[in-house]
């Protein structure tokens, strides 16, 4: 599905990681994991077509990826630090803007199991402004329950969440892969889930 082929990334004169290659194949789960500073996050980044390597290539489902590839990122959903949501807008209408940049059409009952599903139904009103940072999150997870795209690429998406999101968050990823969808994601906490997963270090990379 994905293959990234000899990926360098520097920081001024240091090298973050180099000649870094992976594959991911339909179905598969990979893990990055390493030290603060051995780029996970410029790595996901790189594979999101959003940040460029210095060095090296993406080929998706054998063609080669460009820079500003749009093509290519509409084949993806990208989780970062930051939530993307617009503080003044409520729950439902940031999910409708979302939606409709994943070119998703609107189905207002399976929206509604979404939100049900990440215990959000009664705050589809509440502007985001007005929400924790677990409730922000699950925002996000309700939005790929929703979304149609084949690679899902998460940055930390663990954090701030609660038992009971990382439980949503485990049910969605295992769905995708049985759909046949790829995940590639970076945690500082131990995978609370029961899930074939490869393994990634970039501190034994670097």
């Amino acid at each position: 599905m994905l293959d990234a082929v000899s990926l360098t990334c520097k920081r001024g004169q240091r090298r973050v990681f180099s000649e870094l290659s992976l594959r991911l194949e339909a179905g598969q789960c990979i893990l990055v994991s390493g030290p603060n500073g051995s780029g996970k996050t410029s790595l996901l980044r790189i594979l999101a077509n959003i940040a460029q390597a210095d060095e090296g290539q993406l080929i998706w489902r054998d063609r080669p990826v460009q820079s500003n590839d749009s093509d290519y990122r509409q084949q993806l959903v990208y989780g970062g630090h930051a939530s993307g949501l617009n503080g003044s807008l409520s729950v439902q209408e940031n999910l409708d803007s979302l939606l409709m940049q994943d070119r998703v059409p609107l189905e207002r009952d399976a929206c509604d199991q979404a939100l049900l599903a990440g215990s959000l139904l009664a705050y589809r009103r509440v502007p985001v402004r007005q929400l924790s940072a677990g409730q922000r999150r699950r925002v996000f997870l309700v939005r790929l329950a929703l979304s149609n795209r084949p690679l899902w690429i998460l940055d930390e998406q663990l954090t701030a969440l609660d038992s009971a999101g990382q439980k949503f968050l485990g049910e969605l990823i295992a769905q995708h892969l049985q759909k046949q969808g790829a995940v590639i994601l970076t945690s500082h906490q131990t995978l609370p889930w029961d899930l074939e997963v490869q393994h990634l270090d970039l501190g034994q990379a670097c």
